[in-house]
């Protein structure tokens, strides 16, 4: 009380605060003058003082050093007993590196430990209370921390000084602060007396009286206050009127967000909180109807979270060091995610604290945020996660049923799960997968007929829809089922059907309480969910089975099939090939993998013998194009079997619309295509002497009259009969005869080009067809002849012919045969081939008729020969 009376009487009025102010103002400057005096002493003494402390400690620091080394507690405690004949020494130790004494001036210390030792070895000067100094300093023994040597000085007779010259200063003091207050007296009276009016009305405003306001005449500043005052009387008027209208908007906002807000000020009190926070108080209050303690305006929030209560979490302590940091400036913010879990449900929720007021730290905002919906799609995504994981594994279909369904009762921890699939024949319930729920249930629904009123599973696979039945005992679906849901103390059901993509109803998933309860938005997305996700994994494991099937079946066929079969990737490289393909190739699996289908070792022809190149490979233009190439025939040539003919398609596999590899399949045709051969070759050369016969001249007659006219040049055909040859046959037989034409056969090609065609008729009758000669007729005649000519001399030279006489002696017969050639010219402009045949056949003729062994140009050609000069 006194304290009071005291500021009252000191400064109740400005007079005596004027009074005041200048005695405390010259009391504060003598005193300073007094206070620097007595400093500037002291810190000479204390200097003195330090540098005498800092010597004593750095010698028994270096004299110490040894026995601090060796432990000689004894030795060290010698040597700081002598040390207490100094004078102004009020103490004196040795410690070790973790702060134990180990030598003290009092022997009573020994043992103890100094907490407050310097942070790094180095000498340290303290100052203590009054004039005691204190040092450390540090004893290193061959750059070796051993531990410190700490020093305590204070000498009396400066104390003495030092208190005199106070004394002496303090009365000084006194002396001009009296003289002050004199002054001040006078000179208050003077400058007081127009403002005891605007006092007067200040006092009427705080008894309540709004109305009134100061009338001070004048233009000094006393009257100049007394108008700034009434205009600042009516502008808190004003605020007051706005102020109340704005906490009404301010608090019609608040009440408004949809998260709880509180305002906590520095000592942790709640200032302000919104209806929300009032809300979620009272939902979470043990006592029905009462808010929680320490929730509600004018109560202590930082209580609730206190660390030392029993009752508090370690998310509670969490929270009050988090609002404590934000209140102290330590952190600009603070959040903190939590649990709140009751028994039939598990939530979170985001406490977030800011700082609020122009200091940043004088109170803080408290917002609570429910996040249970985000946390459990996370929760839920991460379970999803776990399912698909298990599905890629090779985790069995009833192991995969009960992660499913665990995984959802650890989400909800009030929930009763459980999976159905329906029997073989979709009629029946089958297995079950439901591990919360009692066995004998479980077994009790195992072979039940599914269909309407079959309780909730039975009739959502029955119908292909949900059935929710929040009350088992008064539902009518339950009706023969109630008595088996009491015992196993089951009281709602939803079951919602598990469908295959098709539409196919697979089984159904359901979830049980333990009490009468209707679904939520949330558990009717979570049931329908969990249920396409039954159906994924149901159908991912059966399309799995079917797989493992097909692929075991496909291997059967893949190695046991007769025709060959290499796979390859886009690169055009051999990946796999069936023993087929091994053995018709001549390699192993490990020998073809790395190579490609156009390997140059294995060289390829076309039926024609030209080459194949590679970018026209069945399995090439498939894996260029994405189109299949059925049916080629390609000669390969096999290390070791010679020349194979296969037949070859190529098929390019796709996956999601993109071409990923290719296969080709083979078949050795080499006996068929032989086969084919011989007979082509006998419809088409002459088994004697291996020449074109009529229909093959037939056919490649009609083809350079079309290539002529593509290239514009003649070509010319020569019909040849030998001269003279019947006599061989008459002479020495058929034999001899065989043997001439086969020797005129050779010579005739020997005297063409490989593109030109000799072709025999029959009997002693040949053709030799020219094709593109040139597209000058006099040209084209002049290099027929020349080939004729080059023909009747060849011919013409003795034919030395091999025979044996009947005794089996060989023998040489020499026999001169000549032909006679008749030559026409043709081209594109040659509608049909007889004209041409009939042409040359004449012109042939003419050649007999004209001596033999030369050559005759028939008509349509004789002025081109005529051109030649």
């Amino acid at each position: 009380m006194r304290l009071p009376v005291l500021q009252r009487w000191l400064l109740g009025t400005v007079r005596r605060q004027l009074v005041t102010g200048m005695v405390l103002t010259a009391a504060l400057m003598m005193g300073a003058v007094v206070w620097d005096l007595a400093q500037r002493q002291q810190q000479a003494a204390l200097a003195q003082q330090s540098s005498q402390a800092v010597g004593i400690a750095h010698s028994v620091a270096v004299a110490g050093s040894v026995w601090l080394a060796e432990r000689d507690a004894g030795g060290l405690q010698e040597m700081v007993q002598g040390l207490s004949s100094y004078p102004d020494l009020r103490y004196a130790m040795v410690l070790d590196t973790r702060g134990q004494v180990l030598a003290h001036s009092d022997a009573r210390r020994l043992g103890q430990y100094q907490t407050d030792l310097p942070p790094v070895m180095a000498p340290q000067v303290r100052q203590q209370a009054g004039p005691l100094v204190d040092v450390f300093s540090p004893v290193v023994r061959q750059d070796r921390p051993m531990g410190w040597v700490r020093i305590g000085v204070a000498g009396p007779s400066t104390d003495a000084g030092l208190s005199q010259a106070i004394r002496d200063g303090v009365m000084y003091a006194l002396a001009g602060v009296l003289l002050a207050a004199l002054l001040a007296e006078v000179v208050s009276r003077l400058l007081t007396r127009r403002l005891q009016s605007i006092s007067r009305v200040a006092s009427a405003v705080e008894a309540g009286q709004s109305l009134l306001r100061a009338d001070v005449p004048g233009h000094d500043e006393a009257a100049q206050l007394a108008r700034q005052f009434n205009t600042m009387l009516d502008a808190l008027a004003q605020r007051d009127r706005a102020l109340k209208d704005s906490e009404s908007f301010k608090t019609a906002i608040l009440d408004s967000v949809a998260a709880e807000i509180a305002v906590v000020d520095r000592a942790g009190t709640i200032l302000a909180v919104n209806a929300q926070w009032r809300c979620f108080a009272l939902d979470n209050s043990l006592r029905p109807g009462q808010p929680p303690s320490n929730t509600d305006v004018g109560a202590n929030y930082l209580e609730a979270c206190d660390p030392h209560d029993g009752h508090a979490s370690v998310g509670a302590a969490l929270a009050r060091d988090g609002i404590q940091r934000v209140l102290d400036g330590r952190a600009p913010n603070f959040r903190l995610d939590y649990p709140c879990h009751s028994p039939g449900q598990q939530r979170w929720f985001t406490m977030m604290a800011r700082p609020l007021g122009a200091d940043h730290h004088s109170a803080v905002v408290i917002t609570h945020t429910d996040i249970s919906a985000v946390k459990l799609a996370e929760h839920y995504e991460q379970f999803r996660s776990r399912i698909l994981e298990l599905m890629a594994s090779d985790a069995a279909l009833p192991d995969l049923l009960l992660a499913m369904v665990l995984g959802v009762e650890q989400l909800h921890p009030s929930m009763l799960c459980s999976i159905l699939l329906l029997s073989d024949d979709g009629r029946h319930l089958g297995e079950v997968t439901a591990p919360s729920l009692p066995e004998f249930y479980n077994q009790a629904l195992v072979g039940v007929a599914i269909g309407p009123g079959q309780g909730s599973c039975g009739t959502a696979a029955a119908t292909g829809q949900r059935v929710v039945v929040e009350d088992i005992a008064t539902h009518p679906y339950w009706v023969d089922y109630k008595d088996l849901a009491r015992r196993a103390g089951l009281f709602a059901c939803w079951s919602q059907p598990v469908v295959s993509s098709t539409g196919q109803v697979l089984g159904t998933f359901a979830i049980y309480h333990r009490q009468t309860h209707a679904p939520s938005p949330h558990d009717i997305a979570l049931i329908e969910q969990t249920a396409r996700l039954a159906s994924i994994a149901i159908e991912h494991k059966n399309t799995q089975a079917d797989l493992r099937a097909s692929e075991g079946m496909f291997r059967t066929l893949f190695e046991t099939l007769p025709t060959g079969v290499v796979y390859e990737n886009l690169d055009g490289v051999i990946i796999s090939a069936n023993p087929a393909a091994q053995r018709m190739l001549g390699l192993t699996t490990d020998q073809l993998q790395g190579r490609t289908s156009i390997d140059p070792r294995w060289h390829a022809i076309h039926e024609d013998g030209s080459d194949f190149p590679g970018d026209q490979h069945p399995i090439s233009v498939a894996l260029k194009t994405g189109q299949p190439v059925r049916n080629v025939m390609m000669g390969v040539a096999v290390p070791g079997r010679g020349l194979l003919w296969l037949l070859v398609s190529a098929m390019p596999l796709f996956r999601d619309g993109k071409l990923e590899q290719a296969y080709v399949v083979f078949e050795d045709v080499t006996e068929r295509h032989q086969m084919e051969q011989q007979v082509r070759h006998m419809a088409f050369y002459d088994p004697l002497t291996q020449l074109p016969n009529r229909r093959l001249l037939s056919e490649r007659l009609t083809q350079a009259i079309t290539a002529s006219r593509r290239s514009g040049c003649y070509g010319a055909l020569m019909f040849l009969d030998l001269d003279n040859f019947k006599p061989i046959n008459d002479q020495h037989g058929h034999e001899l005869g065989d043997q001439l034409l086969g020797e005129v056969a050779r010579r005739l090609r020997a005297c063409v080009r490989e593109v030109d065609t000799v072709a025999r008729l029959g009997g002693d009758e040949f053709v030799v067809m020219l094709t593109d000669l040139a597209e000058d007729p006099v040209a084209s005649a002049a290099l027929a002849r020349t080939v004729a000519s080059k023909i009747l001399d060849s011919l013409a030279d003795p034919y030395l012919l091999r025979c044996s006489d009947a005794h089996h002696t060989s023998q040489t017969v020499v026999h001169r045969c000549t032909a006679s050639i008749g030559v026409t010219l043709f081209s594109h402009r040659d509608s049909t081939q007889e004209p041409i045949l009939q042409r040359a056949d004449t012109a042939m003729y003419r050649a007999k008729d004209d001596g033999r062994n030369r050559m005759q140009f028939d008509p349509v050609a004789q002025p081109f020969v005529d051109g030649i000069g």
